[in-house]
């Protein structure tokens, strides 16, 4: 089973109403869809990258997402990759 990651769902800088989906404490700032992938890989979640796609509540705006295996459950894969994101950027 797959499931999706928006980087707004890990983004520090977003608010709960704009779709982030982690506390403020584990999120990480402005997201790239690369080091999304890259500690996704970590993780040996499969990642794949898909650049043209728009969240739907800023349907403006082209942020890409990151689709990966679901294999223990969505919140716990948001903070991981977050904490591996924080740790990949010190």
């Amino acid at each position: 089973m797959r499931t999706i990651i928006w980087p707004v769902y890990i983004d520090s800088q977003k608010s709960k109403k704009e779709g982030r989906r982690i506390s403020k404490e584990d999120a990480v700032s402005s997201p790239k869809l690369r080091e999304i992938s890259s500690a996704a890989k970590k993780l040996q979640l499969n990642p794949d990258i898909e650049n043209n796609k728009s969240y739907p509540r800023s349907w403006w705006e082209s942020s890409g997402r990151v689709s990966v295996d679901k294999n223990m459950p969505k919140r716990e894969i948001l903070i991981k990759i977050s904490n591996i994101i924080k740790g990949m950027r010190s």
